[in-house]
């Protein structure tokens, strides 16, 4: 009977991003080293690798107190260094093309504090976008030329400025990057006072493609170097795999549906009814203990969407469900659903 009642439940799956999506932080560093250079540690989150900063690994050292009131900071301390870092591309597929961030159609949004240390004269200082090995596709800080506030595409763009900033004063830069075919728009908030602001912008300019794997924190042309750098964030419109089953509930229709999925992917679902797991899969670790039994592949419909109306059977009350899907990518791969675990009530 359980068997049979998990086969007529759950032969859709699928993967999406929900219709009204939520931003979800991807990549975190908000410095909670032991004081010290910087190069080599490991800390945050959504990362590849350690942090890179120069020959000795000095470029940037971390310092106490904060600037957000927790730990330490990143401050710059070597002209010109840098302090570099991978992002962590393996759970980013839908949001990437060629494993870079700027795929057309989605948005990235970059959050950051900062300020010139005191005494500092450094007439340039922030965070750059990267390319590895290619180079820096946005500066957003404060460009090379002005105390300002503001963003340039190095070498390809002049400087944008806010008017009224001043790069010695501590704040909190919120920047907005839509990826559109051609020219991306970039969207820039000084102190918005939320994460996620929709006020006007202080800063609204098309900018040559943007295409990024790897995040730059540097400083330099003056005599006495020295930014702070603080609770460091990237995030995005809740993406990937979304799966949900409504009204699982014994002698009733049951409605299973798959929004967001990619348009005809083939998607697998799996299911067990002994526990949550984890266990390690090809496409990651699946919320499920073994036994796991995997169901005939199902195909998304054009708008990435599968939905299927099941009926529960009386005797099913009680039984508990774990399940997860899998869209399958051409070449290999996939993008694992959210798993479920629910109860039929």
């Amino acid at each position: 009977m359980k068997n049979s009642l998990l086969l007529s439940l759950l032969p859709v799956l699928g993967l999406a991003a929900p219709a009204t999506a939520q931003n979800v932080d991807f990549v975190q560093d908000t410095f909670e080293y032991s004081a010290g250079p910087i190069g080599g540690l490991s800390g945050g989150q959504g990362w590849a690798g350690t942090w890179w900063s120069g020959q000795a690994q000095d470029g940037g050292v971390v310092e106490t107190p904060g600037l957000d009131g927790v730990g330490g900071m990143l401050t710059t301390n070597i002209q010109h260094e840098g302090s570099y870092r991978l992002i962590d591309m393996s759970p980013l597929g839908p949001i990437t093309e060629n494993f870079l961030l700027g795929k057309d159609g989605t948005t990235v949004w970059v959050r950051f504090t900062f300020r010139r240390a005191a005494g500092g004269d450094d007439f340039y200082g922030g965070v750059v976008l990267n390319q590895q090995f290619v180079g820096e596709q946005l500066f957003i800080g404060s460009p090379y030329g002005d105390t300002k506030l503001g963003i340039e595409r190095p070498f390809v763009t002049a400087p944008t400025f806010i008017p009224g900033t001043d790069c010695d004063v501590e704040n909190t830069l919120v920047a907005r990057l839509d990826f559109l075919p051609g020219d991306d728009r970039v969207q820039v908030r000084e102190n918005p006072g939320v994460p996620f602001p929709t006020t006007v912008a202080d800063i609204d300019q098309l900018m040559p493609d943007i295409k990024f794997n790897e995040i730059k924190f540097a400083s330099g042309e003056g005599q006495t170097t020295g930014f702070h750098f603080d609770a460091f964030v990237l995030s995005t419109p809740e993406f990937g795999p979304k799966y949900s089953i409504l009204n699982l509930v014994a002698g009733q229709q049951a409605t299973l549906q798959v929004t967001g999925a990619t348009p005809n992917a083939t998607v697998i679902l799996a299911y067990s009814l002994s526990g949550a797991g984890p266990i390690n899969t090809p496409y990651g670790p699946v919320a499920m203990s073994l036994p796991i039994k995997q169901l005939p592949p199902q195909q998304a419909n054009a708008n990435g969407i599968v939905t299927q109306q099941v009926f529960v059977p009386a005797a099913a009350q009680g039984i508990a469900v774990y399940t997860q899907g899998v869209e399958l990518v051409s070449g290999g791969g996939g993008y694992l659903t959210n798993p479920l675990a629910e109860v039929v009530q």
